[in-house]
């Protein structure tokens, strides 16, 4: 016999007996003598280390059979076994799972390194999750099922037949109907099914697009549900549709059409007059049409949207005085189309005294208009006709009056007078927070703004195609110091230079810088201000050469912007 197989058998004979240490000799002799031992040695010795309570030891040489026989099982199991002795469970699953992808299906010993692979990960599984619905009180299930969604409300009828019917059992569940993510087009037949299980309560509804909702949906909930105050409609509805289910809404406050087909402006002034409880109308309409008609009690209205996609021939004029005369509590007015010279708007605004946002966008306005001294915030976009005079006195002098102004808008409108815009920002009363002069056409003196103090409040700051040097980005570091959110993209004349000291200005740190398309920032100076916590939008430009080059500091002095 093999004198190295006689030691190995006397070893196991002693370490049957629970003599470890006369066996390990006898393994560590075999071992010594070969240069490559087998695996079923290495296996012994790792064995009889464990006895010993050295595992360190064992863990050696059972990765040592894993370097030796990748191939088989034996070196796997070992080492999962001396892992988890050194409560390494996940180690020893890893372990499983490196040796399942190396051991072959041919091999007869793979199964019994599943097994070892399926037991520890059952053992590392949560223990079994228990029914929150049988646990639970109804009452605070219900509290907790409030906070999801209507589309996860929708999901969980499916887990068993026992939350089905508490679900089905909640009508506060059901309050608000929301399809504006079906994947699937939804049938009349369930509709009508989550109705029901409102049991009349039903109070918001928004349906998708035409095609994914049945067409008859919006008209059964219309005439089902009287306690309706919230509509939202996406696409696909006909004016005569809507206006034929305006007197079964009799509690809507929020009505809300998103890029609506077949929607005039004759519909919307007649949508106006029949729910006469409106408080919030947003209409993006196919055409403005004829001159509109505003009838009916409209006191009740605070929010007005007329977004038009298409404009038509004939009369334009919006009548929008008449407008005021209905509705004089209005807090939000926002006219916007996608043409070139849209409708005709009138400028004087003053009688709504409690407008705190006006957004005028694409409109051909008489003069600059006549505000109110409740505004708050004003959006002024590619208006036309707009100059810097008012037919209401002096314009410059009104304008003074606006201490409430804290966000204004002007980007780009024809005709209208840097002076105009020196006057709505440099009033000395107003506190801006907001100011956005993307793509401005004329000169405005934003030096002589920071110097007079007129933009020390700004939090968000848009300077996008507008020329701004190193030494005005300074000024901005310098002035606006609650400043967290810049836009100067598009800038032919920034460096590196200016970015470090925005990066490093005293008082509120910038959270979002947008460097877009500056062709001279490179991109060290990018990282820069990433490396200071600063999200930066930044397009990497083609050309780096206009890049002025200037040392980071203290921090890193090998690198440059």
């Amino acid at each position: 016999m093999d004198p190295y197989v006689r030691v190995q058998n006397q070893g196991q004979e002693l370490y049957k007996q629970k003599d470890f240490k006369a066996a390990l000799q006898c393994f560590d002799w075999v071992i010594a003598q070969c240069a490559d031992p087998p695996l079923s040695v290495l296996d012994n010795r790792a064995a009889t280390y464990t006895k010993l309570g050295e595992l360190q030891a064992a863990l050696r040489d059972s990765r040592r059979m894993i370097h030796v026989g990748k191939a088989e099982v034996t070196g796997y199991l070992r080492t999962g076994q001396v892992l988890q002795l050194l409560d390494k469970n996940e180690t020893a699953l890893g372990i499983y799972q490196y040796g399942l992808k190396n051991v072959p299906d041919s091999n007869p010993d793979v199964k019994s390194l599943r097994g070892m692979y399926g037991k520890l990960a059952a053992k590392m599984s949560p223990l079994k999750a228990v029914d929150p619905i049988q646990v639970l009180p109804v009452e605070l299930a219900q509290m907790i099922l409030e906070y999801l969604n209507f589309n996860n409300v929708v999901t969980l009828l499916r887990v068993s037949k026992q939350w089905k019917r508490l679900l089905e059992s909640l009508p506060t569940l059901w309050r608000h109907l929301d399809l504006s993510k079906t994947k699937k087009k939804v049938r009349l037949s369930a509709v009508q099914a989550y109705v029901r299980r409102s049991r009349g309560s039903l109070t918001h509804a928004t349906l998708s697009q035409y095609d994914s909702v049945d067409k008859n949906a919006f008209a059964y909930i219309a005439s089902r549900c009287k306690r309706l105050q919230y509509l939202e409609l996406r696409t696909g509805i006909s004016g005569e549709s809507l206006l034929k289910a305006a007197p079964s809404m009799s509690s809507l406050k929020t009505l809300i059409i998103l890029s609506g087909h077949e929607i005039s402006l004759d519909t919307v002034t007649q949508m106006l007059a029949k729910c006469h409880i409106l408080e919030h109308a947003e209409f993006h309409i196919r055409v403005y049409g004829t001159a509109p008609r505003w009838e009916g009690d409209l006191s009740k209205l605070r929010v007005l949207k007329l977004h038009s996609t298409k404009d038509s021939s004939g009369n334009r004029r919006l009548e929008l005085n008449k407008l005021f005369e209905k509705a004089p509590h209005l807090h939000e007015l926002s006219v916007q189309t996608r043409t070139t010279g849209g409708p005709r708007i009138a400028s004087d605004f003053s009688s709504l005294t409690e407008l705190r946002s006006l957004a005028l966008s694409d409109v051909d306005i008489e003069t600059f208009p006549c505000l109110p001294h409740s505004l708050q915030s004003l959006t002024l976009i590619n208006t036309w006709g707009i100059g810097g005079r008012s037919d209401h006195g002096d314009a410059y002098m009104a304008l003074n009056d606006f201490s409430l102004l804290t966000s204004l808008t002007v980007s780009p409108t024809r005709n209208l007078l840097p002076e105009a815009v020196h006057a709505l920002i440099g009033t000395g009363k107003n506190k801006l927070t907001k100011l956005d002069l993307h793509a401005y056409e004329s000169t405005i003196d934003i030096a002589g703004l920071l110097a007079a103090g007129h933009l020390s409040e700004l939090k968000e700051f848009r300077l996008s195609n507008y020329v701004v040097s190193d030494q005005l980005a300074e000024s901005i570091a310098a002035r606006c110091l609650g400043l967290t959110q810049l836009d100067l993209s598009y800038n032919t004349r920034l460096t590196g230079v200016g970015v470090k000291s925005l990066v490093l200005k005293p008082g509120e740190k910038l959270t979002t810088l947008n460097l877009n398309h500056c062709i001279g920032v490179g991109i060290d100076a990018v990282d820069y201000a990433r490396g200071h916590g600063i999200e930066v939008l930044f397009t990497f430009p083609d050309n780096m050469r206009y890049g002025k080059r200037v040392r980071l500091g203290p921090r890193d002095d090998s690198r440059e912007l």
